[in-house]
């Protein structure tokens, strides 16, 4: 039962771990947003040679926005299992006590306690079935992610192309822009695979 009790526990805090990952993803997420708006205002500011720009702050402000999205249902899938986590842990402590006054009990007291146990064991199998499938809902929205959120090195490419056709007086802040959107990317990418990791080993016991 303590090893129950210690799987629940740890649910519990590996998924405070994603939870706190995706805050600081949605963080790089909402300050690509800003970039995205400066960049704009930057092509208005370049003019005509810088048009094809538009669209890209167009797109990069897609990525933003599918990553804060990303991050939000990552975030009630995982306020959901901690919960979950939660009350299986109470369930688990219970049964080991259940377990320990059946062990002092004699044997027309085990008899008595029996229907008790089997309600509430029946809830621990609920909750643990719970915890699998929310789990797996975690790790499909997070894999979904981070496939979407390779396009951030094609914009990256695509802005640069774009900086060198811009008008020189504007190249050089064009080209931030691309470093900015690269260097949000892979940020938010670590944050998604630090929070990945801390649910391998879950799926993994």
């Amino acid at each position: 039962m303590t090893s129950q009790s210690n799987d629940a526990a740890d649910t519990f805090i590996s998924v405070a771990h994603v939870a706190s990952e995706l805050f600081k993803a949605q963080s790089i997420a909402e300050e690509l947003s800003i970039t995205s708006k400066n960049a704009r205002a930057l092509a208005v500011r370049a003019g005509s040679t810088a048009a094809g720009f538009n669209e890209i702050t167009r797109f990069i402000e897609g990525l933003s926005k599918l990553t804060i999205d990303a991050a939000r249902s990552v975030n009630t899938i995982a306020i959901s299992q901690t919960k979950i986590a939660s009350d299986l842990f109470r369930a688990q402590g219970f049964i080991a006590k259940l377990d320990a006054v059946v062990y002092a009990s004699k044997g027309t007291e085990t008899d008595e306690l029996k229907p008790i146990y089997d309600v509430v064991d029946e809830r621990r199998q609920r909750l643990e079935g719970k915890i699998k499938v929310t789990l797996k809902e975690l790790v499909d929205r997070l894999d979904e992610t981070k496939m979407e959120l390779r396009a951030t090195q094609v914009v990256s490419v695509v802005s640069r192309v774009e900086a060198s056709r811009a008008h020189e007086d504007f190249q050089n802040s064009l080209n931030s822009v691309a470093d900015k959107v690269s260097s949000a990317g892979e940020r938010i990418n670590t944050h998604l695979e630090r929070a990945r990791r801390h649910l391998a080993h879950l799926r993994n016991r």
